[in-house]
């Protein structure tokens, strides 16, 4: 093969693979919920960061907890440094039904984990974070 096209072909899968990432990358959940208690987060924690001035903190916290881009977990943290508050979205049900969590538990055990999550979504009104932590859990 010439070497010109050779430089073509690589070049064209080069811009795909960008694609892929990019899309990939944009693709992240960006639901406000509720930081699970469980990991000694949570608002408080960001809305103290804010408040003491450490805002870089702030933002890297919100956005693990949240999954947040930059700018948005920014602006989040200077709303929140100025008085307001976060928005959160209210959590569903208090915990699936026992059926509902001993099927989730057996497709997280033969690594089907992702069918896990969705299921756990389909039997409560919790967002993909929520259910995700919920999975994690089990």
């Amino acid at each position: 093969m010439p070497e010109g096209v050779q430089f073509a072909l690589l070049a064209v899968l080069a811009v795909l693979l960008l694609v892929f990432v990019f899309r990939r990358a944009t693709g992240r959940p960006r639901d406000l919920v509720a930081p699970d208690p469980a990991t000694g987060g949570g608002q408080a924690e960001v809305l103290r960061l804010a408040r003491e001035g450490r805002t870089v903190e702030a933002v890297k916290l919100l956005r693990q907890q949240t999954g947040l881009p930059l700018l948005e977990a920014k602006q989040a943290v200077d709303a929140l440094r100025a008085g307001g508050t976060l928005p959160v979205v209210p959590a569903g049900p208090a915990d699936p039904d026992g059926e509902v969590r001993a099927e989730a538990t057996r497709l997280v055990r033969a690594g089907k984990k992702i069918h896990a999550v969705k299921l756990v979504r389909e039997h409560t009104s919790w967002s993909l974070a929520e259910a995700k932590r919920y999975v994690d859990r089990l």
